[in-house]
């Protein structure tokens, strides 16, 4: 890397990941907790299959969500529930970024423990006047 420069954040073009932002934006308001991030490929080469987008949910919630799914021996991709949240949420960023979307919501533990590889957090609100200040004076309003 050459120094005073920043690695890409991802291999997804503008105006996609623009696109896949605002969705994201739309989801994070939904379902509150952790929120999305990007995963897998698209972080790490050009040539990415698909775009992995993984929604982090607190445990409890996750499991009052789908009840009775987050177990060792029971695995909730085979849930209905799950499986037709997940993929409507998919198609509908499908939808709307043109991208192949795989999208799954995932309890925070388990996320946690079987994954170790860079996330970058998807669909974050800021307010640009708030964030001016705090740059320029170094504390917030």
């Amino acid at each position: 890397m050459k120094e005073g420069f920043m690695n890409k954040p991802s291999y997804i073009g503008a105006p996609a990941v623009f696109l896949l932002e605002l969705c994201c934006q739309q989801i994070n308001d939904a379902f509150g907790d952790y929120g999305c991030y990007l995963v897998g490929s698209a972080l790490e080469r050009q040539n990415w299959r698909d775009v992995d987008v993984r929604f982090i949910m607190d445990d409890d919630e996750f499991r009052k969500l789908f009840p009775d799914t987050y177990t060792d021996s029971v695995l909730w991709e085979f849930n209905p529930r799950w499986t037709i949240i997940n993929a409507g949420i998919a198609e509908w960023i499908k939808g709307r970024t043109g991208l192949p979307i795989d999208f799954q919501i995932q309890p925070q533990t388990w996320a946690n423990e079987r994954h170790d590889k860079q996330r970058s957090a998807l669909g974050i609100r800021h307010n640009a006047k708030l964030l001016g200040a705090t740059l320029l004076t170094g504390r917030s309003q």
